[in-house]
């Protein structure tokens, strides 16, 4: 495949991590590779479903969707991807759902399940701010136009300070939870909303960036997978064999070794090893990660 759009080596331009800054002469080795190599549609389109902008680690499907294109670079077929900014699993609709009614079973005045121990003692203020939060909870199963409205009407009618703080904005607490209710700390981000609430306070809402910055504390698992992912890659690029049976399942998943195969696994290698670059910055660490070249 002659590259004359340049759409395969531009891809680099946005990968996720620093833009053009990101180009060194290991992603210059993959263009090279890619020019002088003939690459089939499927390839390229698996290239295009690699983990930068859009599909991130903060993402809560993020390790659902590396699998899966681990999976496609195995079989040669591209398909839909999970983890992209957005995608959020009908688990968390569900748990939106439930918490929703928590928020407004604790503000008729009833015990609630879950929120009971956040939101403390109930003032008419906090009891409005709860009433808030359950009904926007609620209105996301039926979509952003009816989220948006009900949050529009609450900025317009809200009696109290805390429930205005709370909705009007895209900024404010609410809207900035549910539009990222694909992140992994989603129902972390809930029990805050509630927390300030009971401090009549406006809470801090950790998504994108901010939500990477408490991987350590919150999910660590998430930063072991990736290392095992990565360093599962770099193995097989370098023809050694998996260290235990997840990268032996990995390697297995990867399919056929060929030219091909051999771009897509370093160019993911590449995309992952970025990643962790960047997450180590956020994390104060800094650790060499093995070459491509």
């Amino acid at each position: 495949m002659k590259i004359g759009e340049k759409r395969i080596l531009e891809w680099w331009e946005a990968p996720g991590i620093e833009g053009r800054e990101a180009f060194d002469e290991e992603i210059l080795f993959l263009n090279s590779f890619a020019e002088g190599t003939h690459l089939p549609g499927w390839a390229v389109r698996v290239r295009d479903l690699l983990p930068r902008w859009g599909f991130e680690p903060c993402s809560h499907r993020f390790f659902e969707g590396l699998e899966q294109v681990v999976s496609m670079i195995g079989t040669g077929r591209p398909s839909h991807r999970l983890g992209a900014c957005g995608d959020i699993p009908l688990s968390v609709y569900v748990g939106l759902h439930n918490l929703g009614q928590d928020f407004l079973v604790w503000a008729e005045g009833k015990e609630a399940v879950q929120v009971q121990k956040w939101l403390g003692k109930r003032t008419a203020a906090r009891v409005e701010a709860a009433r808030a939060v359950g009904e926007a909870f609620l209105a996301m199963g039926h979509g952003w136009v009816a989220t948006d409205a009900l949050l529009e009407t609450w900025a317009k009618q809200a009696k109290y300070s805390i429930t205005q703080n709370l909705v009007d904005g895209e900024e404010a607490p609410l809207p900035l939870l549910l539009r990222h209710a694909c992140c992994y700390n989603v129902f972390v981000n809930a029990r805050r909303l509630a927390r300030g609430i009971a401090q009549e306070k406006n809470p801090t809402i950790r998504v994108c960036k901010e939500a990477l910055v408490e991987l350590p504390q919150l999910a660590p698992d998430r930063l072991t997978q990736l290392g095992i992912l990565w360093d599962a890659l770099a193995r097989w690029l370098k023809r050694k064999p998996p260290k235990d049976g997840v990268q032996a399942h990995i390697h297995a998943l990867l399919g056929p070794r060929d030219p091909v195969r051999e771009w897509l696994v370093a160019s993911l290698y590449k995309t992952l090893k970025l990643w962790q670059v960047y997450l180590d910055k956020l994390h104060g660490k800094n650790r060499r990660l093995p070459p491509l070249i």
